[in-house]
């Protein structure tokens, strides 16, 4: 149902905006298609390389064993090297169907290459930030009363961002104010339940 509601809502609102003439749209580059015609390419002609499945484990058990529920910084430095070890294995990945319709083979190698971008993102946030917060609990970031539930407001209130491009982690500010003025901002408080 929620799909049919905001589906429909966001439908509207696309051809409010495309009437309204006030749309701004950014002029796609001339090579915009490129890199995915490259990948399409790569696994096109990509011969005797690494097998998807064993490419997607790897991914899978590092990021159980690095990037668990409960995080250790050791486990965490380990595992930023093991993630872009397997990122660079998925580089040469192969299918063996190289038909044209209905690939799940093509398919899966696509998925795992996006997997990966998640992946790296995932553990290389995870080892920057260097407290407890929400599901992301450090051991050596523990519940204290000048950082409740592990939490560093003063160095730590911000987003993390991923950047594929030049593999950089970056990190923009947590805006606290509603983007209404009928709702209350609310004060950072020590989770309890």
């Amino acid at each position: 149902l929620d799909l049919l509601v905001f589906g429909k809502s966001a439908g509207e609102t696309v051809v409010e905006d495309l009437q309204s003439g006030n749309l701004r749209l950014k002029p796609l580059p001339a090579d915009a298609a490129d890199v995915s015609l490259a990948r399409l390419n790569r696994l096109e002609n990509q011969k005797n390389g690494t097998q998807v499945h064993d490419v997607r484990l790897a991914m899978q058990r590092t990021m159980q064993k690095h990037a668990g529920v409960f995080r250790f910084n050791d486990l965490l430095k380990e595992g930023v090297q093991r993630i872009l070890e397997v990122a660079e294995q998925a580089k040469n990945t192969e299918i063996k169907d190289k038909s044209q319709v209905w690939n799940t083979a093509r398919t899966e190698a696509l998925e795992l290459d996006n997997l990966i971008e998640v992946a790296k993102a995932t553990m290389i946030s995870a080892e920057a930030r260097k407290e407890s917060r929400g599901a992301h609990v450090r051991d050596d970031a523990p519940d204290t009363a000048e950082h409740p539930n592990g939490r560093d407001d003063e160095n730590w209130l911000k987003h993390s961002l991923w950047f594929s491009e030049g593999n950089r982690l970056d990190y923009k500010p947590v805006n606290l104010k509603p983007m209404s003025d009928d709702v209350e901002p609310i004060a950072l408080a020590k989770r309890t339940y």
